[in-house]
């Protein structure tokens, strides 16, 4: 039992470290979509949740940034451009390559978003999760944190390193450029769901609208579930593949 209440307690101080504030500074800023087509958001170490709302043209930006050295609270800052191709960017100082979530230096920013129900997102994150909702089509590019998207009226495109990824009512395709390790989840898809490159963890998507087709996955279970057109896996390394439902072709290296 003394083992068992130590490394509970050790984990608790990994978990509160990870995300840990010595110094803060909070930012509320707005930027003017009107004349926009798409919106770039380049994020950094931290959160980001992305809301879509239906009344005005504007962007509200708010974010929360945390550092363990007081000067560098004057470094991090986030940065805006209006116009056709609008961005927002954040920019955090530069704290050596030693630096690390998990140690004593560290900088991150949580950004929160509501934007225009609709609008077309390119989104690029480092470290974090990535929640977006009611938006318009997206493109996200991740390296590590879990990445929630629902309620698209366009595409979801993703390219990612670590972490879970779930999909919900999709009005459009889903793409997976790339995934190394975590799972993917996806439900509610209006178009068809294509993964090109899948390392490790379970693939299952239910309720698509078109085709469902994983091109190369190493390792994992795959499962397809009510699915309105063809069901077909082209390379696979391990793991188990079924199919429920599925309206129009089955093909999997093994059948």
């Amino acid at each position: 039992m003394k083992i068992i209440a130590l490394l509970c307690a050790l984990l608790a101080s990994t978990s509160l470290q990870a995300w840990n504030c010595k110094f803060e500074k909070n930012f509320d800023q707005s930027l003017d979509l009107s004349n926009s087509e798409k919106l770039s958001v380049l994020a950094a170490a931290g959160d980001l949740e992305i809301k879509g709302v239906d009344q005005g043209d504007q962007a509200s930006i708010r974010g929360r940034v945390c550092v363990s050295e007081e000067e560098w609270l004057d470094e991090s800052r986030v940065e805006t451009r209006g116009g056709q191709d609008a961005e927002i960017v954040v920019e955090l100082p530069d704290v050596g390559d030693g630096w690390s979530l998990t140690g004593s230096r560290y900088a991150y920013m949580d950004l929160r978003l509501e934007v225009p129900a609709g609008v077309v997102l390119d989104i690029r994150d480092s470290a974090g999760d990535v929640e977006i909702d009611g938006v318009g089509e997206v493109r996200v590019k991740d390296s590590s944190g879990d990445i929630e998207i629902e309620n698209t009226s366009g595409s979801a495109t993703v390219q990612d390193s670590s972490g879970d990824i779930v999909f919900s009512k999709i009005g459009g395709d889903v793409t997976i450029v790339s995934d190394s390790s975590g799972d993917i989840h996806g439900k509610g898809i209006t178009g068809s769901v294509l993964v090109r490159s899948d390392s490790s963890g379970d693939i299952r998507f239910s309720d698509v609208g078109e085709n469902f087709i994983v091109e190369r996955d190493s390792s994992g279970d795959i499962s397809a579930n009510v699915v309105a057109g063809d069901f077909r896996v082209l390379k696979d390394g391990s793991g188990e593949i079924s199919a429920t439902d599925v309206s129009g072709e089955v093909s999997t290296p093994n059948s």
